[in-house]
């Protein structure tokens, strides 16, 4: 089974925790990312504008090119919607010179004709990027590179209540130039959303920098598991493979087992669901998986992903702690996209 066509996905090294003040990791070149944690807020705002403005996320280029209005109009909106944060104020609505100072501050790009704003209908979730990986490119640019989210507040800012709710959306690309004239040091160059398959070398460095394949022919199933679990303790056995890390704050691990009671998928899950307290299931009838979520009294996440056959049921499992979901809960999704089983395997 491949979901959504995601063979070769992304998760993000388990160090960097740049949003709740832990030291952050830069890229191979020596890039730091806790180097953009003040442009966090604004790059939050381009990808949120860039998804509400346009059925397909809206692209941001360089100076050659020029800023799409209705990308402007939702740039303003939704500013002005998340607060001081974003540095949008009431007024830059209806001033155009004061429109045009804050724009000229953050792109590269150039501007249409501007004009008043009547704010449009827009998302009431908070849309984020998560900073993960830091490339420089040609001409002393940076290629910023991460993930979009969907959730009720900044992420740096969730509760473990917020996470229950947060949902990734996808990778993400900024080209960032560095313009000691431009808000925070930073001019954007470029935006790009991973879906719309632009820079695919760097998207490939990223994905080859923090996911590792497994496969295990013999029973059938293979998956990408976070690249933070290369250093733990990892073993297998007759019933798949399992990794702890040295310090067992979390655990993976993949198996097939028998379907001895003959249960269908969602008959499973929910027997899977109902031993846990306040279990949140998902049945995906579409793609022939389910997923079970839920919180330990000792302070742990875990998230399983199940697939049942006539024959076996498979299952992945994260288990993290709570208090660390900004670093881990992120390989949920990538978990449940990139699990594969031959038998229900649709290409």
């Amino acid at each position: 089974m491949m979901k959504r066509s995601m063979q070769r996905i992304l998760a993000f090294v388990f160090t960097i925790c740049l949003l709740v003040g832990m030291a952050a990791v830069g890229s191979a070149e020596e890039i730091n990312l806790a180097d953009y944690q003040a442009a966090v807020p604004v790059l939050d705002l381009v990808a949120s504008a860039a998804i509400c403005s346009s059925d397909f996320p809206t692209v941001i280029s360089d100076g050659e090119s020029t800023l799409d209005s209705n990308f402007i109009t939702f740039f303003f909106t939704n500013g002005l919607q998340v607060g001081s944060t974003a540095c949008v104020t009431e007024d830059m609505l209806t001033n155009v010179t004061l429109q045009e100072q804050f724009l000229k501050s953050i792109f590269s790009a150039q501007l249409p004709a501007l004009d008043a704003i009547t704010p449009p209908e827009t998302t009431d979730d908070y849309i984020g990027f998560l900073p993960v990986y830091a490339k420089a490119a040609e001409g002393g640019d940076v290629y910023l590179i991460g993930e979009l989210y969907r959730g009720t507040r900044p992420i740096g800012q969730m509760t473990a209540d917020d996470y229950k709710t947060l949902s990734w959306e996808d990778r993400a690309i900024y080209t960032l130039k560095q313009d000691d004239t431009a808000l925070n040091g930073y001019r954007v160059d470029g935006f790009s959303v991973g879906s719309e398959l632009l820079m695919e070398m760097q998207l490939q460095d990223y994905t080859n920098q923090i996911l590792v394949e497994y496969i295990n022919s013999k029973l059938g199933f293979s998956l990408l598991y976070p690249s933070l679990f290369q250093e733990a303790s990892f073993t297998e056995d007759a019933t798949g493979a399992s990794a702890t890390l040295d310090d067992g704050s979390a655990s993976f691990s993949v198996k097939r087992v028998d379907n001895t009671g003959s249960m269908s998928l969602s008959d499973y899950a929910t027997l899977m669901a109902a031993s846990e307290t306040d279990a949140r299931l998902a049945v995906n009838d579409v793609f022939q998986y389910a997923t079970v979520a839920y919180e330990t009294a000792d302070g742990n996440s875990v998230f399983s992903i199940y697939i049942v056959t006539d024959q076996y049921v498979y299952m992945a499992q994260l288990t993290y702690p709570t208090s660390q979901s900004i670093i881990y809960s992120m390989y949920t999704m990538y978990l449940e996209n990139s699990f594969v089983v031959d038998e229900v395997s649709v290409g």
